[in-house]
């Protein structure tokens, strides 16, 4: 009996400092994770510093990030992230898996620079912005399309925007560099591609209709 409790205890010893390990290092597997999910998809992610609230608060912190496109965009840079603040409940997240819509109660971003591509051929590395946040039909009116996520709270920044042209090989045949200069622009409630409109008109004031076709597709016509 002696010998059981005995086992016992360090058994619980041994689940506590592995559960004490899990929390202190859940950041940095955390991070592990996301690196790799993007490398699946043949991209790359850089992450700064990575903070998850859980268990004590709902919230998602990262700064310095930076994804790169895939080989057949050059591979350089293509969004650059300052800072990010996700809250939000964690089951929410998991939504994303189950291809259910997830709801952030606030997400603050500042985008340092987003670096849209295109090839010679005319394929880009971004469809066009309201797509790859809302599902569109033919059958909707593009301002009805619903978001892939629902928002209570926004606080946007974006600094910069470029637009490359790259060769067949892959090397840069035309670059241009503009100022977005959107600081702290707050939307709330957002549930349709209708609720940005504000900020997506904000956005292609300063770059031009050229640009603004090929970053916002059909959503200005």
């Amino acid at each position: 009996m002696r010998f059981l409790f005995r086992w016992t205890f360090r058994l619980l010893i041994l689940i506590l400092v592995l559960a004490i390990g899990l929390f202190l290092t859940k950041d940095a597997l955390t991070k592990w994770w996301i690196v790799s999910e993007f490398r699946e998809q043949g991209m790359d992610v850089q992450i700064g510093q990575l903070e998850i609230g859980f268990p004590l608060n709902s919230s998602i912190a990262a700064n310095k990030i930076t994804v790169f496109n895939l080989p057949e965009y050059g591979g350089s840079a293509m969004l650059k992230i300052d800072d990010l603040y996700i809250d939000c409940d964690f089951s929410e997240l998991m939504n994303f898996r189950r291809k259910l819509k997830p709801h952030f109660r606030q997400i603050r971003i500042r985008i340092k620079e987003f670096n849209l591509v295109e090839t010679n051929q005319g394929s880009r590395n971004l469809i066009s912005l309201p797509d790859a946040i809302a599902k569109t039909t033919a059958q909707l009116a593009l301002d009805d399309s619903p978001l892939y996520f629902t928002v209570g709270n926004l606080n946007f920044s974006w600094s910069n925007l470029s637009f490359t042209s790259i060769s067949a090989n892959g090397s840069t045949t035309g670059s241009n560099k503009m100022t977005v200069n959107i600081e702290n622009h707050i939307s709330q409630d957002l549930k349709t591609l209708k609720d940005l409109r504000p900020l997506f008109t904000k956005i292609s004031k300063p770059i031009g209709t050229s640009l603004v076709t090929k970053l916002f597709g059909r959503f200005f016509d």
